[in-house]
């Protein structure tokens, strides 16, 4: 991050003040039981394997710099139809940010420290975005559209500075990244732990060649998955067990033990598996498919 960025969101303390109970009430939307869960399943992005969010950022995002082109084609040209097209794509960038707005505020809801601060930061900064858009479509309906391209000018502004927080809130932060990205467990099978040291039904941590893994043992069944949460670097072995899955104890992400697929997010991305084997009663991994 930009050093004197860096050093200006530090110092801001209101966001931290202004972002716990803002992040208590966009979770108490999501509290109606297992229709609340599904619908924060959705606005995460769970069932796409990736998060939701940056895919629909990009609709907004390029039909605000289409508007921008039209308004100086319209300008330069003194064609009308311009005009007409360049209301016509800030009207669809409008719609397509209330999604945008719903799985970003969704994503955010999870956040803590710093990644809470500057996901907050970006957050408002885009609702300001929308707003002067809004007002830009608003002045350009009432025939004023000089105003309109001043709106949308600073609409343009407000929205860079608040990509350019967001690119920090994922590549400088790391926040909605695959946490296993970068471990790479054993491709042949490697002793872990003798099998009398595994408790029944406890999530355990074990090490598998220097890659922390989660071992469980349900009756007489063996399952391993990465032990780092891929939604947030937790310890899966600190969660809990329901039934065939393991629950984070971080944000609540529960992945199948049987191939680490989502069963609940915020995750998106399915939790790397091992395959297990029983060695001279010995606990044996490999990295799965």
């Amino acid at each position: 991050m930009f050093r004197p960025l860096d050093r200006f969101i530090d110092a801001q303390n209101w966001l931290d003040s202004l972002g716990e109970p803002l992040q208590n009430w966009v979770n108490s939307l999501f509290s109606g039981g297992d229709t609340g869960k599904q619908a924060k399943n959705f606005l995460n992005g769970t069932w796409l394997g990736h998060p939701l969010h940056p895919v629909i950022t990009d609709v907004p995002i390029g039909a605000w710099v289409a508007t921008l082109v039209l308004d100086t084609a319209a300008t330069v040209s003194g064609d009308e139809g311009f005009d007409r097209a360049a209301d016509l794509t800030l009207a669809t960038g409008l719609a397509a940010a209330a999604g945008a707005a719903a799985s970003g505020w969704t994503d955010w809801s999870d956040t803590y420290g710093k990644d809470r601060k500057v996901g907050l930061l970006h957050g408002l900064t885009m609702v300001g975005t929308v707003l002067a858009y809004t007002a830009s479509l608003g002045a350009r309906w009432s025939g004023n559209r000089t105003v309109g391209k001043m709106w949308s000018n600073l609409g343009l502004g407000l929205l860079t500075a608040g990509a350019y927080v967001g690119g920090d809130e994922v590549y400088d932060l790391g926040y909605g990244v695959n946490h296993t990205a970068f471990l790479q467990g054993p491709t042949d099978y490697v002793p872990v732990m003798p099998l009398d040291d595994l408790p029944t039904n406890k999530p355990t941590k074990a090490d598998a060649k220097g890659v922390p893994i989660l071992l469980v043992r349900l009756q007489d069944t063996l399952y391993a998955l990465d032990d780092t949460c891929v939604h947030a670097g937790c310890s899966l072995a600190g969660g809990r067990l329901d039934g065939a899955s393991i629950v984070c104890p971080c944000h609540g992400s529960q992945y199948d033990l049987r191939d680490g697929s989502v069963i609940n997010g915020p995750a998106t991305m399915r939790e790397p598996s091992y395959d297990v084997r029983v060695q001279n009663g010995v606990i044996e991994v490999k990295q799965g498919a």
